[in-house]
C-alpha cells in the first residue's frame, strides 16, 4: 500500500510537471504571436533612454526614468509573464522552459563532478521581470561591510525603507525552522533581523512576497505605458550603435527583421552578469585581443567578461530525520492546498523553498568582525523529495549520481542544510563563442580553482554537523547521510580529503553570478563605461565583489543608486538635427 500510494504521488506529480512545462510552452508561442498581429514597430524611433533587458535592475531604472519625465525604450528578449507564474511553489518548474535563458557552463575541471557533463546549469529569466521571476524571493542586504568601498555614500540607501520592493516574513512553514532556530541558539548563534539589526547571525526567512504571490518587478512598469513607455517584448538586442565613442542607439531583431532606434540621453545596459558582457562585446567593447580574434571592430580596450564570481553552495540531501516534517509531495498536491492558495493566499503553495539562512564567520577567518565568509540556507526538502521529477533536471545532477545516491532516500524524510560560499576566491570569465549575437556565451566560472574555497566549505560542512548534534536537532533524529557520493568511494567517509570530494562533485550554483563589468574596471562610479558617452551598465555585473547573502535586494539597491545619478548627471547630447544626421548615418535597408 505504501509503495502504491507512492507511485500514485510520483505518476500525477510528472503529469502536473508535464502539463506545466507544455502551459508554458504553449503560452510562449502565442505570445509571440499576439506581437506579430499587434505590435507595430518603427525603426529609427527617437527616445530619451534606451534600456536594455526588463529585469529587476532594468524595470526599476525605467519606473524612476519614467516618472521623471523622459520617454523610455525598454527592451526585453522573453515575453510577457503567463498566469500562474506568481505562485512561490512553481519557480523551479520555471527553469528549463522559454522563459529561461537556459545558460550551461564550459566543463569544469575542479567541480560539478556530480553534475552532467561537468557542467554547471544557470537559469536567468528571460521574461518581463527577469530573474525576479524565476528566483526564490529570498531578501537578504548583506553586510553592511560588503558595500564601503563601492560608493562613498552607499551606507544610506542600504538602511533605507520605502523602496519599490514588497517585503514580508515567512508566512507557512513546516516547522523546521523554529528546531534549527533552538539549535543554533544551542552553538550561540545570534538570532534575529539580520536584514535590520545583526551583521551576522539567523532568522526565518524575509520573502519579496505580497498576500502570497510573488512579487516581481514587472509590475512596476505598467502605470507608464502608452504614456513614457515603450516595451518590446522578444526583442533580442544584437549590439550598441556607436558613433566614435558615444552611445547613440541600439540595433535589435523583432518580428524576425532587423530594427534601429535612437537615444538622445543614453543606452543602459541591464542584460545581467551574462547578457550585459556579451552585449558589450557585441558592440566592441571588450578584451582587444579577443574582440580581434571575433573578427569585431575594437572600439575600447576594457576587462568585459573577466572577474566572474558566483555564490557556489553544497550540501543538498545530506541530513535524514527519522519524524515526517518537512515539506512532502503529498501536502502540495492536496486539493485543500490549492484551494487554501487561491481564496486566502496561505499554505504551502507561498512556499519558497528556505526557511531559515543565516551569515556566519568560518573557523578560518581570523578577523571576527570583517565580513562574514559563510552562509547557511536550511530547506526542508531535498533532491529526493520529488522522485527526480523536478530538482534533479533543474540541478542537472547525473542519472548515474541521482540513482546511485539520491533515489535511494525517495521514500525517506531528507532535509537540506546548505553552506554557501559567500566571497569565493576563485574568479571566472565569459567570452563570446562567436560574433553572432544569437550563440550563447562561454561561461567558465573556474569553481574551487582557489583551494581556499574548498576549506572554507568543508567549515561549513563541519558547522552543519555541529548543529545537528544539538538537543534541538536530536529531538528530531537528525543524522547526517552516510552513503558515500558516487565518485568519492575511495575516501574515509567524514575524513577532509571525502569532504574536498564530496564539493568538487556536487559542487552547486546559488544562482548569484556577478562582477563581469565590475565598478573600477568597466564602468565607473556613474555606471557609466569608462572611455564612452551615454553607454551606462546597471545590474549584478557591476558588482566590485559579492555581497554577503542573496543579490536581489542588492541589485535593487544599485538600480535605485543608478537612477539618481542618471538623472542628475543627464544632459541633452543631441538635437533634433543630430538625430537626423544619425537616421542617415545608420539608414540601412533590412532585407
Amino acid at each position: 500500500m505504501f509503495l502504491f500510494l507512492h507511485f500514485i504521488i510520483f505518476t500525477i506529480t510528472s503529469l502536473s510537471v508535464f502539463m506545466f512545462s507544455n502551459y508554458l510552452n504553449v503560452i510562449y508561442i502565442f505570445d509571440i504571436y499576439k506581437q506579430w498581429f499587434f505590435n507595430d514597430i518603427h525603426d529609427f524611433q527617437l527616445y530619451d533612454f534606451i534600456i536594455v533587458g526588463a529585469g529587476t535592475a532594468g524595470a526599476i531604472l525605467t519606473k524612476r526614468l519614467a516618472e521623471h519625465g523622459y520617454t523610455i525604450l525598454l527592451l526585453e528578449a522573453g515575453g510577457v509573464a503567463p498566469p500562474f507564474l506568481d505562485i512561490p511553489l512553481l519557480a523551479p518548474l520555471i527553469q528549463n522552459t522559454p522563459y529561461d535563458w537556459q545558460y550551461i557552463t564550459v566543463p569544469q575541471q575542479n567541480a560539478c563532478k556530480g553534475l552532467k557533463n561537468n557542467q554547471s546549469k544557470w537559469p536567468m529569466g528571460k521574461i518581463l521581470g527577469g530573474t525576479s521571476r524565476l528566483n526564490y524571493m529570498l531578501y537578504v542586504r548583506g553586510h553592511p561591510l560588503d558595500y564601503k568601498d563601492w560608493f562613498p555614500d552607499f551606507i544610506e540607501p542600504i538602511k533605507g525603507n520605502g523602496g519599490p520592493m514588497h517585503i514580508t516574513d515567512l508566512g507557512w512553514n513546516t516547522g523546521l525552522a523554529d528546531i534549527i532556530l533552538k539549535g543554533l541558539q544551542e552553538l550561540h548563534q545570534d538570532i534575529g533581523n539580520i536584514n535590520d539589526n545583526l551583521k551576522t547571525g539567523f532568522m526565518k526567512t524575509q520573502l519579496s512576497m505580497e498576500n502570497g504571490k510573488r512579487w516581481s518587478t514587472d509590475k512596476l512598469l505598467y502605470k507608464y505605458l502608452k504614456t513614457k513607455l515603450s516595451i518590446i517584448t522578444h526583442a533580442h538586442v544584437e549590439k550598441v550603435l556607436m558613433q566614435s565613442n558615444r552611445a547613440i542607439g541600439v540595433q535589435f531583431i523583432a518580428l524576425n527583421k532587423t530594427f534601429k532606434a535612437i537615444s538622445k540621453k543614453g543606452v543602459i545596459l541591464c542584460a545581467g552578469a551574462i547578457g550585459t558582457p556579451k552585449l558589450l562585446m557585441l558592440s566592441g567593447i571588450g578584451p582587444k585581443k579577443h574582440l580581434e580574434n571575433l573578427k569585431i571592430n575594437v572600439i575600447n580596450d576594457l576587462p568585459v567578461g573577466q572577474h566572474l564570481v558566483d555564490h557556489v553552495l553544497t550540501g543538498i540531501d545530506l541530513i535524514m530525520l527519522n519524524t515526517s516534517i518537512g515539506l512532502s509531495m503529498a501536502s502540495t498536491l492536496n486539493p485543500m492546498s490549492a484551494l487554501n492558495y487561491f481564496f486566502f493566499g496561505k499554505g504551502p503553495w507561498t512556499f519558497s523553498g528556505v526557511e531559515v539562512l543565516g551569515t556566519f564567520h568560518s573557523s578560518t577567518q581570523k578577523n571576527k568582525s570583517d565580513i562574514p565568509d559563510l552562509q547557511i540556507m536550511v530547506m526542508p526538502l531535498g533532491l529526493s523529495r520529488d522522485n527526480g521529477v523536478v530538482l534533479k533536471e533543474a540541478m542537472g545532477i547525473s542519472e548515474k549520481v541521482y540513482k546511485e545516491y539520491f533515489a535511494p532516500n525517495s521514500y525517506k524524510n531528507t532535509i537540506t542544510i546548505a553552506p554557501v560560499l559567500l566571497h569565493p576566491k576563485s574568479k571566472g570569465e565569459i567570452k563570446l563563442s562567436s560574433n553572432n549575437s544569437l550563440d550563447p556565451p562561454l561561461i567558465d566560472p573556474k569553481y574551487l580553482s582557489n583551494k581556499d574555497d574548498i576549506a572554507t566549505l568543508i567549515d561549513g560542512l563541519q558547522f552543519v554537523k555541529k548543529l545537528i548534534e544539538t538537543n534541538a536537532m536530536k529531538s528530531v533524529g537528525a543524522t547526517i547521510y552516510k552513503k558515500h557520493y558516487p565518485g568519492c568511494e575511495n575516501e574515509i567517509f567524514d575524513s577532509t580529503k571525502y569532504w574536498e570530494c564530496y564539493i568538487q562533485h556536487l559542487t552547486l550554483t546559488s544562482y548569484h553570478p556577478a562582477g563581469t563589468c565590475r565598478i573600477g574596471d568597466v564602468v565607473d562610479e556613474m555606471f557609466k563605461v569608462y572611455g564612452t558617452k551615454n553607454l551606462y551598465v546597471v545590474d549584478a555585473s557591476v558588482f566590485p565583489v559579492l555581497p554577503s547573502g542573496n543579490i536581489n535586494a542588492a541589485v535593487t539597491m544599485i538600480a535605485e543608486k543608478a537612477a539618481r545619478i542618471i538623472k542628475h548627471n543627464t544632459k541633452v547630447y543631441m538635437s533634433h538635427t543630430e538625430c537626423h544626421k544619425l537616421y542617415n548615418y545608420y539608414y540601412i535597408p533590412n532585407d
